[in-house]
């Protein structure tokens, strides 16, 4: 996407601002509040009671004005230099843990309008990430988990949460579902039963179109099965252990026909690389063949990518190029997961219910998915001004949502700390 072009400026936002104090956002800030209040306005108003509506408003606004979810900095956020901060954080952590109303609507609604932007050739990147709390006590549905960003690997007192998003474009990613499974916190349940339950949910709202990218924490029979019986389209990376049966009747492990295949060698090297593909069965799961795709993206590699393609994903014109590639974009699950993690600090949340976490995870997914609204076309009046405004260090953008949440951030709240020509 291209945001270096030429736009007209915006009915009220200056061409030029020539401060570069404080000043300098006034006129930029007002329509980017309109389109975000716009926004939560709508996403609250199928709730009849006014508090609630007015809640959800506020959680938006304020998640994207702190890019925190303290609830002492949201409330800093929609202040406006207004009010009483404590008065404010208080009505928000009520409304969070209420038990009085139903919010499963906002994460209905989330569904919804996601699994609306699937289609046939889609990619929905699926995984499970951590939120690591070694100092919790006291939180409810307090589970051990893996904390995937510690050098020693260490396990945590925690959540996991399992998540899943559309991809759009080169940078978009919509939430489909962010949820924290509940056999960490002891629910009477299996991992694998509340992985398959997300993932057809979401396979059902999306009229069973996209293709499934998933890494090999989901190479597990007890989901291939169902997954293959309900017409899933995946692409699972393998950890190589697996037992599969060859087209001559041979039973080997993925690891050892790997190793039967010699790396082609073109001249000159593709720049995406090269890959081999191979059907396998797998008699326990499906008596429809399996593709199994080898990729080297270095001439020789001795670690080459593996992945195991679904009958589903098999369609006219899917190369194993096409599924490599596919794969690569998983990654975007893995950006995604880092914007949520650190653009709005998730790690420190300090709600203490089961019900107050979910819903602040569902808060959270919606203003991630505004962000990534600023992606379309609709928005680039505003990107544009946000890249020629005086805050901003002139130099290339690397990664646009970091960029685009960081600059609303200053932007937008009511004390921002900002020093000249930073950006």
């Amino acid at each position: 996407m291209t945001v270096e072009k030429e736009t007209p400026p915006l009915p009220g936002v200056a061409a030029k601002e020539e401060a570069a104090g404080p000043m300098a956002s006034t006129t930029l800030t007002t329509p980017i509040r309109r389109r975000l209040s716009t926004f939560a306005k709508g996403l609250a108003r199928p709730f009849t009671d006014s508090r609630r509506r007015n809640f959800i408003t506020d959680m938006l606004t304020g998640l994207v004005a702190a890019g925190h979810v303290h609830l002492t900095a949201i409330a800093r956020g929609i202040s406006r230099g207004t009010g009483s901060i404590h008065a404010a954080e208080k009505r928000l952590s009520r409304n969070l843990a209420s038990e009085h109303w139903e919010a499963d609507p906002i994460a209905a609604e989330l569904l919804r309008r996601s699994a609306a932007l699937v289609t046939d050739d889609t990619l929905i990147p699926g995984d499970t990430t951590d939120l690591a709390k070694y100092y919790a006590r006291h939180l409810e549905g307090l589970g051990r988990v893996h904390d995937g960003s510690d050098p020693e690997g260490r396990t945590a007192p925690g959540y996991c949460v399992f998540e899943a998003y559309v991809r759009v474009g080169k940078w978009q990613l919509f939430p489909l579902l962010v949820e924290p499974l509940k056999v960490y916190a002891g629910a009477a349940t299996g991992e694998n039963a509340e992985l398959l339950r997300h993932i057809l949910r979401i396979h059902e709202a999306a009229e069973k179109k996209g293709t499934w990218v998933l890494d090999r924490g989901f190479d597990r029979r007890e989901l291939y099965g169902p997954l293959v019986k309900n017409a899933v389209a995946f692409v699972v990376r393998q950890r190589g252990d697996r037992t599969v049966r060859t087209a001559d009747g041979r039973e080997v492990t993925i690891d050892a026909l790997v190793a039967e295949h010699t790396c082609p060698c073109p001249k000159p090297w593709p720049s995406g690389g090269v890959s081999v593909t191979v059907e396998v069965w797998l008699p326990e799961v499906s008596e429809e063949p399996f593709l199994l795709v080898i990729g080297w993206r270095v001439p020789k590699s001795e670690r080459p990518l593996v992945l195991l393609v679904s009958p589903a994903a098999r369609r006219s014109g899917r190369t194993g190029k096409w599924f490599v590639r596919a794969y690569h974009k998983r990654w975007g699950v893995e950006d995604a997961t880092r914007g949520i993690e650190q653009q709005f600090r998730v790690e420190q949340f300090l709600v203490r219910t089961w019900r107050a976490l979910r819903r602040l995870l569902w808060l959270v997914a919606w203003s991630f998915w505004w962000l990534n609204l600023w992606g379309e076309e609709r928005f680039a009046p505003l990107r544009e001004a946000l890249m020629n405004h005086p805050w901003r260090l002139k130099k290339a953008v690397t990664y646009l949502f970091d960029w685009i949440a960081t600059m609303l951030r200053k932007l937008l709240h009511p004390h921002p700390k900002v020093t000249n020509h930073t950006g």
